[in-house]
């Protein structure tokens, strides 16, 4: 078939102008490079190289008699040879949306053999002429569609009929307007190309795509579900995805800041200032070491910066916490941020997932060892990545537990009068027997209870257990039992009371024992509950006494009985001892119950009661026992007294 040199490429023209906007507009924006992104990217350069060859084709076969035969071979042929990859490519952009791979999917390879056949036969086309060739018919120099040429027409037809395929199959986990918008696709390059075919002198194939492409980026193309607009970061699914990409291929070094005063505006001058605020921010991370840096937005108070090398790592942390020594402008309001940075780097060969990650280093950061605007240094080798996951597994398991019940039991730890009275009082100790992984010490479950929020649902069990057996046996004068700090913001008197009135327990013989960490931090809130509790006859130690967190004002300011003072007093040395003595004689002199805990040697036994301990509690009585065993070793210190 000879071709008539008269094409109308106008409207490929402007197409062109409109495509080359696109592009800019594109280019300009900021993506996360996810791989449909790349996709789309590689798809807009084709696309605008298409129509280029296209227009350029038209003019090299206009002139063909002074334009060299090889330049049209080469025009023409790799526009044919885009023609043919592009519906493969739109073919390959909707797998990988779908989420699918082909390494998953060996069926997607298929999809290639189309466009392979025809791209191979046009690299042999300059020599056999099966597309097209420049000869001579009647001694003039023309453009001759060859008999293999209607091959391009059908590779076409094919991919579109894989797409069209592929979205019916896969309906459901596309948007209404995403499935319109491919079938819409279809539609109008089908149309298209059928004019092209009845009409070959007016072009409009590359219109055709290009408003296709301008819909698919309307509505297949969603770069701000990447993007965090206040702070201009990316967000926290683009993290998952850069950590999943990186992670397992090389370290991953990473600067994780918890900015603590970014809503600090919203109440004194509306949320515009918040956000002006959070943007300040961010492109101060964005920018913090003289060049663009990977960084994410994991929450609305902490972010990430990701960095090429340990030194790296160092050198922006550094400038991080300096910068936060001072206060951020905003609209003439100086805003002093408080920042907790951690720097992290992993150093395992075992396999890590990018949520894994993640939670390590968001526990490591909410930890109370992270000091405002000083940077902490976190490791993430082996040996901490085994520990977590064992945590995960202890949770899954306390999960289940807390359901059933199965293989939580209580333990009781005698008190011993230092007077040699006969008193039947114990500590009620929660314990885990886990069906798979044996007995798990309470240091071990009992983090992982209070950070997964399981502290609440344990309390009530060992609640429970303790009035059973009181019930059980009204010959025990008085229990231990231990509360959780997160007890106290869920106002938990009328629960405990309706579980202590259902068993007809006397609340005279419950004592709470509140940690010193925990009465620290929740004064307010422990003080109500502690009153409301007294009220009823129930009675609070303070336990753990000399760890640190609390001092004698503190105790004085809420209503407990009794202390308890921590193993720790027991360092032997002559300091210890008169510090141990002027605190037994100071709570002595307040009318305070004192409990020394810890006792494993008769040397400690014989110094605590000399200094004037009321109880003692420790090894050298009693290891934590079952219901049983605790009965027999009553029955029998019944016997011997």
């Amino acid at each position: 078939m000879l071709a008539n040199f008269a094409y109308q490429f106008q409207f490929e023209l402007c197409s062109l102008i409109f495509l080359v906007c696109l592009v800019v507009q594109y280019g300009s924006a900021k993506r996360f490079p996810t791989i449909t992104n790349k996709l789309f990217s590689i798809i807009l350069l084709c696309a605008m190289l298409d129509l280029s060859l296209d227009i350029a084709g038209c003019i090299t076969l206009e002139y063909i008699t002074t334009v060299p035969v090889w330049v049209n071979y080469l025009v023409n042929g790799l526009f044919y040879c885009l023609q043919t990859i592009m519906p493969l490519l739109m073919c390959i952009y909707l797998i990988f949306a779908l989420g699918y791979t082909f390494s998953s999917n060996k069926a997607f390879i298929t999809l290639f053999a189309p466009a392979s056949l025809f791209l191979g036969i046009q690299l042999i086309n300059p020599f056999t002429g099966l597309i097209f060739s420049i000869s001579e018919v009647d001694g003039k120099l023309d453009f001759v569609q060859g008999p293999l040429h209607i091959l391009l027409y059908v590779s076409v037809a094919l991919h579109l009929l894989i797409l069209v395929s592929i979205v019916f199959f896969n309906r459901e986990k596309l948007a209404k307007k995403q499935v319109l918008t491919i079938l819409f696709f279809t539609a109008i390059v089908t149309v298209a190309t059928a004019f092209q075919i009845k009409h070959p002198y007016i072009i409009l194939t590359g219109t055709a795509m290009t408003v296709a492409i301008m819909l698919w980026d309307l509505t297949l193309q969603s770069p701000e579900t990447m993007l965090d607009e206040d702070s201009g970061a990316f967000n926290s699914a683009a993290l998952h995805l850069f950590l999943d990409g990186e992670l397992g291929h090389r370290q991953v070094h990473c600067i994780v800041i918890n900015v603590d005063g970014l809503s600090t505006l919203d109440r004194g001058s509306g949320n515009l200032a918040s956000k002006t605020l959070a943007r300040q921010v961010g492109d101060y991370f964005e920018h913090v070491h003289g060049r663009k840096s990977w960084f994410f937005r994991d929450s609305k108070a902490r972010f990430w910066i990701l960095t090429r090398t340990r030194a790296e790592l160092e050198q922006v942390s550094a400038a991080i916490a300096e910068r936060f020594k001072g206060n951020w402008d905003v609209s003439g309001i100086s805003v002093d941020l408080m920042a907790k940075i951690l720097v992290a780097s992993t150093n395992t060969s075992t396999k890590i997932s990018s949520s894994e990650l993640v939670s390590i280093v968001n526990d490591a950061l909410n930890s109370e060892n992270v000091i405002n605007n000083h940077r902490i240094r976190l490791d993430i080798d082996s040996s901490l990545l085994a520990k977590y996951r064992r945590q995960q597994i202890i949770d899954e398991s306390m999960r289940r537990s807390v359901k059933t019940g199965d293989g939580l039991y209580i333990c009781f730890q005698p008190l011993i009068s230092a007077e040699g009275r006969k008193v039947n009082a114990a500590e009620v100790l929660l314990r885990y027997n886990d069906p798979s992984l044996g007995p798990i010490l309470p240091a071990e479950f009992i983090p992982v209870v209070e950070k997964r929020g399981l502290a609440l649902f344990l309390d009530t069990f060992v609640v429970e257990k303790t009035c059973a057996f009181l019930a059980a046996h009204p010959e025990v004068d008085m229990l231990h039992v231990n509360l959780s700090a997160t007890e106290f913001f869920h106002n938990p008197a009328n629960r405990i009371s309706e579980i202590v009135n259902r068993y007809g327990v006397d609340p005279k013989k419950i004592c709470f024992e509140i940690t010193e960490s925990s009465a620290a931090r929740n004064a307010e809130f422990l003080n109500t509950f502690m009153t409301q509790m007294i009220e009823q006859g129930f009675s609070f130690a303070l336990d753990d006494y000399g760890t640190g967190y609390s001092n004698a004002l503190q105790v004085l300011s809420l209503p407990f009985r009794c202390v308890k003072l921590d193993k720790v007093l027991l360092d032997e040395g002559q300091r210890s001892r008169r510090f141990l003595e002027s605190t037994l004689h100071m709570f002595s002199e307040l009318g305070m119950v004192t409990v020394v805990e810890g006792i494993e040697t008769r040397e400690q036994y014989e110094m605590v009661v000399s200094l004037g301990t009321l109880w003692l509690q420790g090894f050298l009585f009693s290891l934590p026992i079952p219901e049983k065993e605790y009965l027999e070793y009553i029955a029998k210190d019944s016997e011997t007294k």
